[in-house]
Order: structure tokens, then C-alpha cells, then sequence
């Protein structure tokens, strides 16, 4: 029992004024991996064939674009169209197509510049926008948009290439553009709006025909007593034809009651010109008595 409390008073005596040391262990390091830098690739449109650019296309050389323009190749015809070009940061440049805002079908699209102006050109380094509107001859309208950046002055790129991450859906829209500021108009007719003792004679001999200020793409036209039923002239139903022209025309068809004198009939017009833009009209005339 003796030996026992000298060896705890030893011990207390050697453990008394010191400190134990404390190891602590570093705090583990957690290494991230670095950075990885992806590039997508370009998009294919879905209505665009081929093109001198892709949508998301970097690294782009300026210098055959300033020179010979763009192409765009589309899978099927349009019939009208037109083109923007902007850097990112909203300058415009002042290129277009030739062939923009005519109704002739081309499935090529060339884009150059303006002559006569100081169109711009194309810089190094910069990101740039396409904009496109096409319609087809069935007036279905699309919005094509198309992005790229040029490449660097710099011959060897040490950071990696830049990447366009903002992309747009460009699929059809559905929606309607306006390349004209004129509506179709109807500006000649057989019959006078309103008119009074109009001659039916000659109107049955050579149906009654009505001009407007648009080359025409569909129609529908309904000659009835006024108030009344319809005397199915002809044609019948919607028409739809690419060389109808400014004049359309209804004639007397065979079994169908003729014009008679002194009565009162109403013109009821749908057309759609080929700027795919509607028009309703209406003339109400009525017929001289009876010599």
C-alpha cells in the first residue's frame, strides 16, 4: 500500500505545471478538378440545307464573308423572304438578299452587301446575327435565326475558343411578317359599288370581273340576291393558283339563274395576294327596269 501512494505522488508531482501536447491533424484538402472549357457544336437548321455559316459557329474567318456574302440553301422553295445582319451589341450592317421581297420561288438565298452605301463589314473577333424571315407559297411564315462569332486578329488562340451560349430556337413561328406596306385593295370592277340601273345583259354574256392592286394567290367570290340566297356562279369555292393575276372574274355556269332587271344583288370577295395578305370585300348593285 506503501509503494502504491509513492508512486501516485510521483506521478502527480511530475504531472503537475505541464501541458500536454496536442497534435492537431491539417484539415484534409479537397482538390477540384479543373476547369473544363466544352465548345458546342453547330446547329443544323431544319429548314436550311447548307449554309455559308452554321448557328453557334465561332472562330469564323471574315475575310471570304466581306468578300463573297453569304448562301443559305433551303429544303424547299420560298417564295418570299428577308434578311438581317447585326453584331451582338445592336450595330447593323446594311447587307441583304437581292432576291428579298419579290414573290419568286428560290430555294438560294445570296446575302451581300447594299451598293451605294456604306454597308459595314465583318470583324474580327466579334459575334454576329442573322436574322431570317421565309414564307413558302402557302404564306406558312419561319424565323431562322442564326449566330456566329469571327475569329481572333491573333494567329495562335492560348485561351480557349470563345463559346456563343445563348442559343434560339429557330423553328417556324406561325406567325405573320409584313414585307409590304400596301393591303390588297380592290381597284376596278364591272359594277360600281352601290351602283344603280346597272345593264345585266352584259354581265351574263361576260360575267362580272373585279382588279386589284396585288398579284392574287387565292380567292373566293359568291354572287346572291341581296339579303338572299346565292346563284352559284362560277367558280365555287376557294381557288388557289399561283398565275391567277390581278383580276379575278365569276361567271353565269351552266343551270344557274341569270341576272335580272331591276334587282338588287351583293359581291361577297375573300382574296389573298401574294404578299400572303387578306382582304374582305363587298359591292351591292342593283340592276335597271326592264326596257
Amino acid at each position: 500500500m506503501k509503494k502504491h501512494s509513492v508512486l501516485m505522488f510521483v506521478i502527480l508531482i511530475l504531472g503537475c505545471g505541464t501541458e500536454t501536447p496536442v497534435i492537431e491533424e491539417p484539415e484534409p484538402v479537397i482538390e477540384e478538378p479543373p476547369p473544363v472549357v466544352t465548345e458546342d457544336k453547330p446547329i443544323d437548321h431544319p429548314l436550311v440545307a447548307k449554309g455559308t455559316v452554321k448557328h453557334g459557329e465561332v472562330n469564323v474567318d471574315p475575310e471570304p464573308l466581306n468578300r463573297d456574302g453569304f448562301l443559305f440553301v433551303f429544303k424547299e422553295p420560298v417564295y418570299r423572304h428577308s434578311v438581317t445582319l447585326r453584331e451582338k451589341a445592336g450595330t447593323y450592317l446594311l447587307w441583304d438578299s437581292r432576291e428579298a421581297h419579290r414573290w419568286v420561288e428560290t430555294e438560294h438565298v445570296f446575302i451581300r452587301p447594299i451598293r451605294g452605301v456604306n454597308a459595314g463589314a465583318f470583324k474580327h473577333d466579334t459575334e454576329y446575327e442573322i436574322v431570317m424571315y421565309t414564307e413558302n407559297f402557302d404564306c406558312d411564315t419561319s424565323k431562322i435565326v442564326i449566330r456566329f462569332r469571327t475569329k481572333p486578329w491573333r494567329s495562335a488562340i492560348e485561351e480557349p475558343e470563345p463559346v456563343i451560349q445563348e442559343r434560339i430556337p429557330a423553328v417556324p413561328s406561325g406567325g405573320r411578317f409584313r414585307l409590304d406596306i400596301i393591303e390588297p385593295q380592290l381597284v376596278a370592277a364591272d359594277v360600281p359599288f352601290r351602283g344603280q340601273n346597272v345593264d345585266p345583259e352584259p354581265l351574263n354574256a361576260n360575267g362580272i370581273q373585279f382588279e386589284f392592286n396585288h398579284a392574287i394567290k387565292k380567292y373566293k367570290i359568291d354572287l346572291r340576291l341581296k339579303g338572299g340566297a346565292s346563284l352559284g356562279w362560277l367558280p365555287r369555292g376557294l381557288v388557289h393558283n399561283e398565275n391567277i393575276g390581278k383580276r379575278i372574274q365569276i361567271m353565269p355556269g351552266e343551270g344557274a339563274p341569270l341576272l335580272e332587271f331591276d334587282t338588287a344583288y351583293e359581291v361577297d370577295i375573300f382574296v389573298m395576294d401574294f404578299f400572303c395578305w387578306p382582304g374582305n370585300f363587298q359591292t351591292v348593285f342593283h340592276t335597271k327596269p326592264k326596257p
